[in-house]
């Protein structure tokens, strides 16, 4: 019975960062054409605008906890070794963590610099 409700739980999640993705995709994409051929300046300028920052970080945080989810459930699936499928999963678990403070430290950056 507990496994059900961890994987009703999942399965909530999962669509929760879907439906999340879906504005921030067309936000994201639309502010990312129109920086596309400026020069590095504009292109700076352009995201200290909060609005286009905030997008940005919530649009890549957001997409590597889908990613993260949905791999998950695929290598669950697929991968019938248990040592292997839970080594498997830690490494791509801490992988998404660095990715994540790489992510967080990059818009620190950005901007307050």
């Amino acid at each position: 019975m507990g496994n059900n409700l961890e994987s009703t739980r999942h399965w909530i999640k999962q669509r929760i960062s879907s439906i999340l993705l879906i504005p921030l995709t067309i936000l994201f994409i639309y502010n990312f054409l129109n920086v596309a051929y400026l020069p590095y300046n504009e292109v700076i300028t352009n995201y200290d605008n909060t609005f286009n920052l905030i997008v940005a970080f919530l649009f890549i945080i957001i997409s590597l906890w889908h990613f993260y989810q949905g791999i998950e459930v695929v290598l669950e699936d697929y991968i019938h070794n248990t040592i292997i499928r839970d080594l498997t999963l830690k490494i791509l678990k801490y992988l998404c963590l660095v990715l994540i403070i790489v992510v967080v430290l990059s818009f620190i950056i950005l901007y307050r610099f």
